[in-house]
């Protein structure tokens, strides 16, 4: 099931009630195997079960429970590759395809395996494509991105990290992975200056991505342009954004397939290196026959006051960092921002210390391998640990933003959920999961109680009103959730990876309206 939809129809369902309340959470038994360090990615419900992706060093598998969280198949994966590089996703209703990739000798294999519903594979591994990197060559290749309405997965590999162009190879497959087109094109960036956004394709099999540039290394954006492959053709397509004048932070692109549409958000300041000002919106019909729409939307002190944390009203968005862009039913969309940072020794980073050296990767483009929940699990993005140095790190994660948008991108309400966060040396605990039901979406987060951290509701109304919900029932005390890694799994239902001891187990959180 696509729960994309769920979201992009939680507009509509102003007229019911706002209630969430947890009948029941289950707890999967924590095995002797599931280690603190283990690796993990939750894939999901499939059939009538629950699938999660393990890795323990060399061992690979999928674990699926029933309703009861029992597991009932712990399948080994021993098909793969000891010198695994990468692991992707692509679940359906009733099966999921595993993208993976590994290095033989000089050469990077990227292979596809189905797994069914009971938890088998299905089938031999299927060879998608392959490439010589030598062998001393860079061998993180491949990446996956799939379509929201996942008809349309294709994988993509970057040549050309350390030089000013760089040579896409594109392979667009339905979702029986047959192949649809395969395209290769030279796009041209400079290293220190450019960075590119996320990749997407969108439900017509069409590949976008935007291309930020900049006067010099460590500095704002002041030029902002989208870029598009069509779906059957081989040559990219660009389009220059218009700034108005403002610079532009960490650029964030969502595909509004609804509306046939690309949206492009970001906090914007009008001085170098300044404080944050706004938000800068800009609305791209895909069609190119309707102009963009482009606009800044100043933040106004009521909102700073609100947001400011332990800053200067002024300074008061410099921690915050987009989150999620939800399209709306109503062609309109929400943006959150979290406010996050973290400090060593007494000495805080500030936020082009993030930007530029942030888990999302450095230089040209995003390292799409650290997307994936279980890639820097156990690690925060700025542990200090290796060549036998340690120094401590504490993070931060406070108030979460809110941004409701109408259709032209103008400012319909905004608001802030205040929380307060803090973690040493990790920061898995931290954050929060968003999931829509009972006519609202919800932010679940910790809250620490004790130095327990004991699972928090807050819900919003589409007019923007934040209501406490009562504390969630069945909370053992022996587990602390890592909601940030949870994923919704069903209309009224969450799968969350818990920390219990020294092992890692799984809840299943049972919502009812």
């Amino acid at each position: 099931m696509n729960y994309t939809r769920f979201l992009l129809g939680w507009i509509l369902l102003a007229c019911l009630p706002v209630t969430l309340f947890a009948q029941r959470i289950t707890y999967s038994e924590a095995d002797r195997e599931d280690i603190r360090q283990l690796r993990f990615d939750v894939l999901g419900k499939i059939g009538n079960q629950y699938f999660v992706y393990k890795n323990n060093h060399s061992k690979h598998y999928i674990s699926v429970y029933d309703q009861d969280m029992r597991m009932v198949k712990n399948t080994n994966l021993d098909v793969l590759n000891d010198r695994l590089i990468n692991v992707d996703f692509v679940t359906y209703d009733d099966f999921a395809y595993m993208i993976y990739q590994y290095q033989k000798k000089g050469v990077v294999y990227c292979m596809a395996l189905k797994v069914g519903s009971d938890g088998n594979v299905k089938g031999d591994p299927q060879l998608l494509d392959t490439t010589n990197v030598g062998f001393f060559g860079d061998n993180k290749i491949y990446s996956t991105v799939n379509s929201e309405d996942k008809s349309k997965i294709m994988i993509f590999k970057i040549k050309g990290k350390n030089t000013d162009y760089l040579t896409f190879t594109t392979i667009l497959y339905d979702n029986q992975l047959q192949s649809l087109k395969r395209s290769r094109f030279v796009y041209r960036v400079e290293e220190h200056k450019d960075m590119l956004t996320d990749f997407y394709v969108d439900n017509d099999g069409d590949f976008a991505f935007g291309r930020c540039e900049r006067l010099g290394s460590r500095e704002n954006f002041v030029h902002l342009t989208l870029a598009m492959k069509p779906a059957q053709g081989d040559s990219l397509q660009t389009m220059p954004i218009e700034l108005g004048g403002v610079l532009l932070d960490e650029v964030k692109l969502k595909v509004d397939n609804y509306n046939k549409r690309f949206l492009l958000n970001s906090f914007y300041t009008t001085e170098r290196r300044g404080n944050i000002d706004g938000l800068f919106t800009a609305i791209v019909d895909k069609s190119g026959q309707v102009p963009p729409t482009i606009d800044t939307i100043a933040f106004s002190p009521a909102l700073r006051a609100s947001a400011k944390g332990e800053n200067s009203v002024k300074g008061a968005f410099n921690d915050y960092f987009i989150k999620h862009i939800i399209v709306t039913k109503d062609k309109g969309y929400l943006v959150t921002a979290e406010s996050e940072y973290s400090s060593t020794r007494g000495t805080s980073w500030n936020r082009y210390d993030y930007l530029y050296n942030n888990p999302y990767g450095s230089g040209v483009y995003p390292d799409y391998y650290s997307y994936s929940p279980w890639s820097n699990y156990g690690w925060g993005p700025y542990s200090r640990y290796g060549y036998g140095y340690y120094q401590p790190i504490r993070y931060y994660s406070d108030d979460i933003a809110l941004f409701a948008l109408n259709e032209k991108g103008r400012l319909v309400w905004s608001n802030i959920i205040p929380k307060s966060q803090f973690d040493d040396d990790e920061d898995n605990r931290l954050s929060f999961q968003i999931m829509l039901q009972g006519g609202a979406l919800h932010f679940l987060y910790n809250e620490w109680n004790r130095r327990t951290p004991i699972l928090t509701d807050d819900a919003t109304t589409p007019d923007g009103v934040i209501n406490k919900q009562p504390p969630l029932r069945n909370l053992d005390r022996g587990y602390e959730f890592m909601i940030r890694y949870g994923k919704q799994v069903s209309s009224s239902q969450m799968l969350v990876p818990c920390i219990y001891r020294n092992s890692i187990a799984f809840a299943l959180v049972d919502f009812d309206q």
